[in-house]
């Protein structure tokens, strides 16, 4: 058993408490490793940490676990902001696999960029109850032209209905209500608009700005065809997805076909040109993240059944680069996938490998990293008050490993286990 529970059985409703003593905290804000000998959730909310905060007077009836971490290291749950778990055909089924999975691997906050929200929004609200263990869910929906829905993936979000035609998948042209369409999208339980692609830089940036009106967050692929990446980010985007499409900044002309975005000129223009160098820092000075997703990139060699894609090589090695110096110039960025889902029951989130290609390719230190999966992660789903670090008056969402991510940050796979609204999680 990885605790001890010290209560009798309590009455229906009763309080829960955590207490993890003796362990390193990494707090996800930046702040160097220190240790910390007592640890205090109550009812999922972090009460105390040492003498920050208040030590709790458990009730006569409360439950009460307590766990011995012996010098291990904590660190927050990793938040992966791109995924798409509920794009199959048995959406509900497959997003409650690939979720439970998730949690036990370390991961305890997911941005969903397109999927089925009949399905996201159950399993939120069964999360959310406590009938399931998952990350906590922020689920979207994709706004395109119409070439968008035709063909792939983007035309089975909503079975039973006609591709781009769903509230929370759905066609954009000029004639367009957009104040309507949103509506109904945040009607189907989304938080966050995708801007996806084929739209003119006018219309993206008026789904962007009525998206804001009515209190949505809001992503965009980092070249919308023909929209650039700067018209993005004037118009207030949030989050830009893809870091090798910003490459279409510096072209003179972006093509208005979506399908153009495996043509990128990557052995052309330089990560540093200086028209990228103005967006980084513009892009920092309005709080735009960045989710690079440098791990499908990388990993599309290797895509079960799909042809070698040259364009991939070039794609992830600028994409490294940019991230790199967007990182430099003060973006935040975060630790996306777009290719959540291991191969197997055995495997781990990719997320874990997208940490490391922000050390290994992108220059990242192991804190910068942990930084981009943790904090700023929660800061690009909105959920910066309450996730994303360990504070006191923060989600107990935690991740106990047996070695220092910090010395080596592939030690982020050597979970001890998972906490999740201060419930413990083991990882097998």
């Amino acid at each position: 058993m990885l605790c001890t529970l010290l209560a009798c059985t309590p009455a229906l409703g009763a309080p829960e408490y955590l207490e993890l003593l003796d362990f390193q905290l990494i707090d996800g804000t930046g702040a160097r490793t220190r240790h910390v000998d007592r640890l205090v959730a109550r009812d999922g909310i972090i009460v105390q940490i040492d003498s920050l905060g208040q030590a709790p007077t458990a009730e006569a009836d409360a439950r009460w676990t307590r766990v011995g971490l012996d010098g291990a290291w904590m660190m927050p749950g990793l938040i992966d902001t791109h995924v798409h778990v509920a794009r199959f055909p048995n959406a509900h089924e497959m997003a409650e696999k690939i979720l439970r999975r998730a949690v036990r691997g370390g991961v305890t906050g997911v941005r969903d960029l397109g999927g089925d929200a009949r399905a996201l929004a159950e399993l939120q609200r069964a999360s959310g109850n406590g009938e399931l263990v998952a990350p906590n869910i922020v689920f979207s929906a994709m706004f395109g032209g119409p070439d968008i829905f035709i063909n792939g993936p983007t035309a089975q979000l909503a079975s039973g209905l006609p591709p781009g035609e769903a509230a929370w998948a759905h066609v954009v042209t000029a004639d367009s209500d957009l104040r309507q369409l949103i509506a109904e999208a945040r009607g189907s339980g989304t938080r966050n608009i995708k801007v996806y692609g084929d739209l003119t830089p006018e219309l993206a940036a008026e789904l962007i700005k009525e998206g804001t009106r009515q209190g949505m967050l809001s992503t965009a692929h980092a070249t919308v065809f023909s929209a650039r990446p700067s018209d993005l980010v004037n118009a207030g985007v949030g989050s830009l997805a893809h870091a090798p499409y910003l490459v279409w900044e510096a072209v003179e002309v972006v093509p208005d076909d979506y399908g153009k975005r495996i043509a990128g000129p990557w052995k052309e223009i330089p990560p540093d040109h200086p028209a990228l160098l103005a967006l980084y820092r513009e892009m920092a000075r309005r709080s735009v993240t960045l989710d690079a997703t440098l791990y499908v990139y990388k990993s599309m060699q290797s895509y079960p059944g799909v042809p070698k894609m040259d364009w991939t090589e070039a794609a992830f090695a600028w994409g490294a680069q940019a991230t790199r110096l967007a990182n430099e110039a003060g973006v935040m960025v975060t630790t996306g996938t777009d290719w959540f889902e291991p191969g197997d029951d055995f495997e781990l989130p990719h997320t874990h490998e997208e940490l490391a290609l922000l050390v290994e390719a992108a220059g990242f230190s192991p804190m910068q990293a942990i930084v981009a999966g943790t904090r700023n992660g929660a800061i690009a789903m909105g959920l910066n008050e309450t996730h994303g670090t360990i504070e006191t008056g923060r989600i107990a969402d935690l991740l106990v490993l047996d070695a220092d991510p910090l010395d080596d940050i592939h030690n982020t796979t050597k979970i001890r286990f998972t906490v999740r609204k201060g419930r413990i999680v083991d990882p097998q």
